[in-house]
C-alpha cells in the first residue's frame, strides 16, 4: 500500500508499505479521506509539537475517515462496509486517569496517526461508526470539532452572551457555528479575509479583519462596554492569548484553545485577578466526544463541507501540506480516491 511520510522538515513522500495484519479485535480501515491539521503543518516545518516524539521517517494524519476492509474474530462493534472514524489514542485502560473515563489523560498512551495511507488498523474500540446522511468529506472533521466540543464543555455560554474567537481557521469557524448554537452573540476576529468571508457566510454575527478594525473597540460597541463574555483563542499567537485577556469582561471565560509553541509567555497576570476571569486550557478530546463531533455535523449544528477548500490525492501530498503552510486556503483534505 502506498503511505505518505515525513522523510524531514518539508519533505514529504510516498512510500510502499505492506498492508497491515489485524488481530482478533482489531479492524482494518479503508482510509477516504484525512485533514491536514495545524498541528501537522506544525511538525512539517521542523517543529516540536508538545507531546510529539518525531522521528524521520515520521507518520502524520489523524482527521480521518475511511470504510471497514476487514474486522477480527472479536470485534463486535462494526463490519466491512461500514463507514467510521478513527481516534488515534491508544490508551493502557488502567491508570488513574483511564479508570475515571479521562482517556485523553492517559498516563500510558501511545497515538496513531492512520490517515496519509491507503489502509490503517485500528483496535474496534478507537472506531465511530459514522450516522446516515454524514459523508466521508464531513465525517473526517470528527476529530478536530471533537476537541472542540471539549474545549467548550470548559466554559459556560448563557443566552445572548457576546462570544469572541480569535482565529479564523477551521478550528476558529468550527468553535464560532459551535457558540452560535449555543445562543451567544458570535464574533470572528482573524487576518484573512478569504477565510472571514467564510464565517460571514455561514451567518457569523460579526466578522473583524484586525488588520482593518480594532477589535477591541469592536467587541465593546456590541456589549454595551464590558467586553466579551467567552474568548477562544484560535490561533496559536502569544499576542492572541493575551489580546484574549484584554477582551474579556468582567468574570469572563477565557478558553486556551491553540497552543503558542512559545518556551515562555508574560502575561498580565493582575488583569486575571481583577477582571476576575477563568482562564482555562483544553487538549485533545474523548471518542464520546468524536460521537458528539459527528451529531451536530448531523444536525447542521456544525457545517463542515463549506471548510473544505483543497482537495488532493496521496501522491499530491506535498502540495497540500504546502497549500496549508501559506494558508491559501481553510481545511486541506487528502482524498485516497481524489
Amino acid at each position: 500500500m502506498k503511505v505518505a511520510r515525513l522523510h524531514g522538515p518539508m519533505v514529504m513522500r510516498v512510500d510502499e508499505m505492506p498492508v497491515p495484519q489485524i488481530g482478533p479485535r482489531e479492524v482494518l480501515v479503508k482510509v477516504a479521506c484525512c485533514g491536514v491539521c495545524g498541528t501537522d503543518v506544525d511538525a512539517y516545518v521542523g517543529k516540536q509539537p508538545r507531546g510529539w516524539t518525531i522521528t524521520y521517517p515520521f507518520r502524520m494524519g489523524h482527521e480521518l475517515s475511511g470504510i471497514v476492509a476487514a474486522a477480527g474474530a472479536e470485534v463486535p462493534t462494526v463490519a466491512p462496509g461500514d463507514a467510521v472514524v478513527a481516534d488515534g489514542r491508544l490508551t493502557c485502560g488502567y491508570c488513574y486517569y483511564c479508570r475515571r473515563g479521562m482517556w485523553s489523560a492517559c498516563q500510558n498512551a501511545g497515538y496513531f496517526s492512520g490517515g496519509l495511507a491507503q489502509y490503517a488498523a485500528y483496535p474496534f474500540a478507537n472506531l465511530v461508526k459514522v450516522p446516515a446522511g454524514i459523508s466521508l468529506e464531513e465525517a473526517a472533521f470528527a476529530e478536530p470539532l471533537a476537541c472542540v466540543v471539549n474545549g467548550q464543555s470548559k466554559i459556560d455560554v448563557a443566552p445572548g452572551a457576546v462570544a469572541v474567537v480569535i482565529g479564523d481557521g477551521p478550528i476558529g469557524l468550527m468553535h464560532a457555528q459551535m457558540l452560535r448554537h449555543r445562543g451567544a452573540y458570535t464574533v470572528m476576529v482573524g487576518l484573512l479575509d478569504h477565510r472571514l468571508a467564510v464565517a460571514g457566510r455561514l451567518g457569523i454575527n460579526l466578522v473583524i479583519n484586525a488588520r482593518q478594525q480594532d477589535p477591541l473597540a469592536a467587541v465593546k460597541e456590541v456589549s454595551d462596554g464590558r467586553g466579551a463574555d467567552v474568548v477562544v483563542n484560535a490561533a496559536g499567537s502569544v499576542n492572541v492569548l493575551k489580546q484574549s485577556i484584554d477582551l474579556a469582561a468582567r468574570r469572563g471565560h477565557v478558553l486556551y484553545f491553540a497552543a503558542t509553541l512559545a518556551p515562555q509567555v508574560t502575561l498580565d497576570l493582575d488583569l486575571i485577578h481583577y477582571k476576575e476571569l477563568r482562564l482555562v486550557g483544553s487538549y485533545d478530546s474523548t471518542i464520546a466526544q468524536y460521537e458528539d463531533a459527528l451529531a451536530l455535523i448531523r444536525a447542521g449544528a456544525v457545517q463542515v463541507k463549506p471548510l473544505i477548500s483543497h482537495r488532493f490525492g496521496l501522491e499530491q501530498v506535498q502540495d497540500g501540506f504546502e497549500i496549508a503552510r501559506r494558508q491559501e486556503g481553510l481545511k486541506v483534505q487528502i482524498a485516497h480516491n481524489a
